[in-house]
């Protein structure tokens, strides 16, 4: 008999099979599918809340685009999030017009699921929130359209005369439309002051000169806060007429100037960024110029104010702008402006697992090596332009350059996200085999070489439970979590967070024993419970629970 008269007949038996062999690796990957799942109840006034969306997000994502899962509740207001993966998530009601019925209660809350794990009794209850509404006009009485209407509580007012803040922070806001109208909605029940424009005592994340911008000025029309009218606002209440009237827009100018380097000669196509300085603060300004190929620039919509350049990451050989390189914009515009640009400090060596484990070096090209500048004075050093980054090459190697002077400290991050990798941790930084302080000082220009960055590497899981001896946590009360190798104060391992049950989990941790530091915080009117510290073992490959209970403290006697 031929081979393939001999082996014919097992040869169609495989071909037959095929498909049911796919059909059952199909079922295989439907049975995969996470069954995990949360679910609760929403309320409002203590009554079912019907057609609320119910929304997750996955707190640990470094994807902005990941999709987000979704429940709406019945008309009996309870919802299901099915098919829930393992992770740890943001639940969160979309309810924009509605408050906790708590103040103390945060409008979301973190849930840690477990693999197939379903958890219920997740719940929200609800109140309307309060309303302030007004019109904002110009000094000519005309409204202002898209104007940024900021909402701050009276408490941060206080807070910063009292010295606790350096600048505050609006609690909520929204915008004018067409008619110069705006309406802030979803307020929580409290003493609120509105105001409209930019001040340097407020926190402004960036800004733009290419808009109009105004003078910060508070209802009724004044621009000291201390003077600004108190609104009270109450659950479903309605503010009105809380109109606001402004000045003349704030002047802008322009600077002009050429880039250069060491030896005088113009800089071709480079981005230059700009710092403005409020205070201690450092504030990104959106606008930005391109040299041309004479080396000149031209930046335009400057307000008053103090600026420092940097330079947007570049082929640039290793330059930096000189941290001299600052002007002040006061009541005209600035031409002849020389930005220098100078070989900036750079730090190399390599990057070594502990214990030389391969898994951990076969991961290198996943890696970035990122280094942030401290302490460097005000000028081009702040904000902006004080960090720089380096891939991992296989054997390790990596070279940091066009860093200011100062203090440098290293955070590891993906090559892609600047995030930090699970199953990774910094455990100390080495020159010439001398371990160096938390920070490595840098002065200008220096090029320091020979470091050795030692890296901890592990999959092992720490999961485990923080609750009361009396098993309730009060209002507003949150656990926290810190894990340090034994016998050591600091840290450089990521604190975990605590979920809204009580749980927490740590993944991607190296093999060995760790003292868990467990604490509580933000219980009013109550002194915090002694804070717990418990030894514990993990290996690779292997969870590990744990449970820590912290005693109750007794309430004061009125």
């Amino acid at each position: 008999m031929s081979f393939s008269a001999r082996y014919l007949p097992a040869v169609l038996f495989t071909i037959l099979s095929l498909p049911c062999l796919l059909w059952a690796q199909a079922v295989s990957k439907q049975a995969a599918k996470p069954r995990g799942s949360i679910s609760g109840k929403v309320t409002i006034k203590e009554k079912s809340a019907p057609g609320v969306v119910v929304s997750l997000r996955k707190t640990d994502s470094t994807n902005p685009f990941e999709q987000t899962q979704r429940g709406t509740t019945d008309q009996d207001g309870f919802y299901r999030i099915q098919n829930v993966p393992p992770g740890t998530y943001e639940v969160t009601p979309s309810a924009p017009a509605f408050v906790p019925a708590d103040p103390q209660a945060p409008k979301g809350k973190t849930v840690l699921v477990g693999e197939d794990e379903n958890i219920d009794n997740i719940n929200f209850s609800l109140v309307r929130g309060g309303v302030i509404t007004g019109k904002i006009t110009d000094a000519d009485g005309r409204p202002v359209i898209q104007q940024q209407i900021n909402i701050f509580r009276v408490e941060t007012f206080e807070q910063e005369k009292q010295g606790q803040l350096r600048q505050y922070f609006p609690s909520g806001g929204g915008q004018t439309d067409d008619r110069g109208i705006y309406r802030v909605f979803g307020l929580l029940p409290g003493r609120y002051k509105v105001g409209v424009g930019r001040s340097d005592d407020v926190y402004n994340q960036s800004f733009s000169g290419l808009r109009s911008t105004y003078k910060q000025v508070f209802h009724p029309d004044v621009t000291d806060q201390a003077k600004a009218t108190v609104i009270e606002v109450g659950e479903g209440t309605e503010a009105t007429g809380i109109d606001i009237a402004l000045g003349r827009t704030l002047q802008t100018y322009t600077a002009a100037g050429r880039a250069v380097d060491d030896k005088g000669l113009p800089v071709p196509n480079i981005r230059l960024g700009l710092n403005r300085y409020a205070g201690e603060r450092a504030e990104f300004v959106s606008t930005f110029a391109t040299t041309n190929n004479q080396g000149d620039f031209v930046i335009e919509g400057l307000i008053p104010g103090k600026y420092g350049f940097f330079m947007f990451p570049t082929q640039n050989g290793g330059l930096r702008v000189d941290a001299i390189s600052t002007f002040d914009i006061l009541d005209q515009d600035l031409t002849g402006l020389n930005v220098k640009l100078v070989q900036g400090a750079s730090v190399s060596g390599v990057v070594v697992v502990e214990g030389d484990n391969k898994a951990g070096m076969a991961r290198f090209p996943e890696l970035q090596l990122r280094a942030f500048v401290t302490n460097m004075g005000t000028g081009a050093g702040g904000g902006l332009g004080s960090n720089a980054s380096s891939p991992i090459a296989p054997d390790g190697s990596f070279v940091i350059s066009g860093l200011p002077g100062g203090m440098v400290n290293f955070m590891l991050g993906g090559l892609n996200n600047p995030f930090p990798v699970k199953g990774f941790n910094v455990t100390r930084i080495e020159r010439e085999g001398v371990p160096l302080p938390r920070s490595l000082e840098v002065r200008d220009g220096e090029q320091v070489t020979g470091l050795r960055v030692v890296l901890a590497y592990g999959n092992a899981t720490l999961r485990g439970v923080v609750n009361f001896d009396n098993g309730e946590l009060p209002n507003g009360a949150r656990f926290f979590i810190r894990l340090t190798k034994g016998g050591q104060n600091l840290s450089s391992l990521r604190p975990p967070q605590v979920d809204a049950r009580g749980h927490f989990l740590i993944e991607g941790l190296p093999a060995g024993t760790y003292e868990v530091h467990a604490s509580v915080g933000g219980i009013p009117g109550i002194p915090p419970p002694r804070a717990v510290t418990r030894e514990v073992n993990v290996q690779d490959g292997v969870i590990t629970d744990m449970t820590i209970t912290l005693e109750m403290p007794t309430p004061p006697k009125p």
